[in-house]
């Protein structure tokens, strides 16, 4: 026998994980160091013609951030893949998401923040100026 359940959206963005003490989302949400984050180096400066241009993916894990860095030297973009975040810059929070586009000119201290359930994943690219 059917049940009279409705169509329904589950929205990936609104999951909740399953928490128990073995799983990966527990340690991360453990007190401490919570700059968590993996980083894929696509192209290094001396790879482009103009030795300019640096390309990278980022994923910052649920609950974790970026230790956050500038450079005077380089502009920057973020371009976000997955899930939700919050972009500092200098004090100031952006909230982010999956398509958005962010600018950082050379010199403000910037850091990415993930206080969602599902990674931040995001390209960017640095352009030295």
């Amino acid at each position: 026998m059917m049940s009279n359940v409705k169509d329904k959206l589950f929205k990936g963005n609104e999951l909740k994980v399953l928490e128990g003490d073995s799983s990966f989302a527990a340690l991360l949400r453990q007190a401490g160091d919570e700059i968590r984050r993996d980083v894929w180096m696509v192209m290094n400066p001396e790879e482009s013609a103009s030795g300019r241009i640096q390309i990278g993916l980022t994923t910052v894990y649920p609950g974790c951030r970026t230790k956050g860095h500038s450079h005077p030297d380089r502009e920057e973009v973020y371009y976000f893949t997955h899930g939700r975040g919050i972009m500092g810059l200098d004090g100031k929070e952006y909230e982010v998401q999956a398509g958005d586009t962010f600018y950082v000119k050379p010199g403000p201290h910037h850091t990415t923040k993930n206080p969602d359930d599902v990674p931040l994943e995001f390209f960017w690219i640095t352009i030295k100026v």
